[in-house]
């Protein structure tokens, strides 16, 4: 993403002193305009651009960004800032929107507890929103409501609390553990798995009503794991991973008419997991080891294509779309998880979130968010 900011030559001192006309310069920044991102920033004469050495770069407060060599910025606050070039002791300068980074929430073991927290997607602003001393974990966000899993009752159970803060409300009472919870993107509906005979299945919960059903009745076989449900944003299907085929492959359950359908094509040997439907709904991003080590792809439904986004000779999955088509994920090193995310458009280039000490698993962006401070 290239921002290109429109200086006046004749402030800079650069126009013809015959009167000719005056050049078309540029003050160009090539990247994200948000805290924490790293951009290009450079000056252009009518196409030309001017040699970093030669400019000397100043920001407004002097504390919003800092300046490193070869032409690059990094944006330490949000807020207006002010970006100035002085190019032969001439000066230009313009002000430019910083914004704060998307919300993500996921949950995080730190000091012998699992619990959810919120944080932005640079790891500032994080706060914890459980905690409990048993373990809180897989949570799904949709507006101001968090769904998680909670073992304070003895087994798997599902709890919601609010995005901005406050007191958890149990939603299921079973004797049988419920996980992997989804919610729709308008927070409707509530997609998870429940055990049934110690099988994982596929069920839908109305978030209004409170009734919950098993949808997947026709489906498989006894022994057949159905988990790991994830919304169409249309809210028209479900896509979900299960073993009906012997291995772990992905399948949609479309709730109109009740019917099934494999999602995303694959190999005998290898596995499909953990998928996650992008905001516009035209792909799907999930975690495989069909390249030998588990790395995440993203299938795009119309075309058929299937994209490899992570490349490393250690585990990359858990994947979650943000509203702006970037993913957050799980990387792990030597068995140790950190989140990072990804821009699809360039999947060569991945970014580590640091929100301190901690194992942290199963992000979730933000659909429609009610806080970011």
């Amino acid at each position: 993403m290239t921002v290109r900011i429109v200086a006046l030559a004749s402030l800079l001192g650069l126009a013809a002193s015959c009167g000719s006309s005056e050049p078309d310069t540029f003050i160009d920044i090539d990247g994200r305009l948000e805290r924490s991102a790293t951009v290009t920033v450079s000056v252009s004469i009518d196409g030309t651009i001017v040699p970093d050495s030669t400019v000397l770069w100043i920001a407004g407060p002097s504390s919003a960004v800092s300046f490193g060599h070869g032409g690059t910025a990094t944006f330490l606050t949000a807020g207006p800032v002010t970006l100035a070039a002085e190019v032969s002791g001439k000066r230009v300068s313009r002000l430019v929107e910083i914004a704060v980074p998307p919300t993500i929430v996921f949950d995080l073991l730190r000091d012998g507890n699992r619990d959810i927290y919120r944080a932005a997607l640079d790891g500032q602003s994080m706060v914890r929103l459980t905690t409990h001393a048993t373990d809180d974990g897989d949570p799904t966000v949709a507006g101001d409501t968090v769904v998680f899993v909670s073992l304070r009752d003895g087994n798997g159970e599902l709890y919601q609390i609010p995005l901005s803060g406050g007191t958890p409300e149990r939603l299921t009472s079973n004797t049988v553990p419920d996980a992997t919870p989804a919610l729709s993107r308008d927070g409707g509906f509530l997609a998870y798995s429940r055990s049934d005979a110690g099988v994982a299945k596929l069920w839908v919960r109305s978030m209004v009503l409170g009734t919950a059903a098993r949808v997947t009745g026709s489906f498989g076989f006894a022994g057949s794991i159905e988990t790991s449900p994830s919304w169409a944003p249309d809210r028209s299907r479900i896509a979900f991973v299960s073993t009906a085929d012997g291995t772990a492959d992905l399948f949609s359950y479309t709730l109109s008419d009740s019917s099934f359908a494999p999602l995303v094509p694959d190999s005998a040997s290898s596995a499909e997991v953990e998928p996650a439907w992008s905001p516009d709904g035209t792909w799907i991003a999930y975690a495989s080891n069909r390249s030998g080590e588990t790395e995440i792809y993203a299938y795009e439904l119309a075309t058929g294509s299937n994209v490899q986004l992570t490349d490393r000779p250690e585990t990359d999955g858990r994947p979650a779309w943000l509203d702006d088509g970037r993913l957050v994920y799980v990387s792990w090193t030597g068995g140790t998880p950190e989140l990072r995310w990804l821009d699809p458009a360039e999947p060569g280039v991945t970014h580590e979130i640091d929100i301190g000490p901690g194992d942290p698993d199963n992000p979730s962006g933000v659909a429609d968010e009610a806080t970011n401070d």
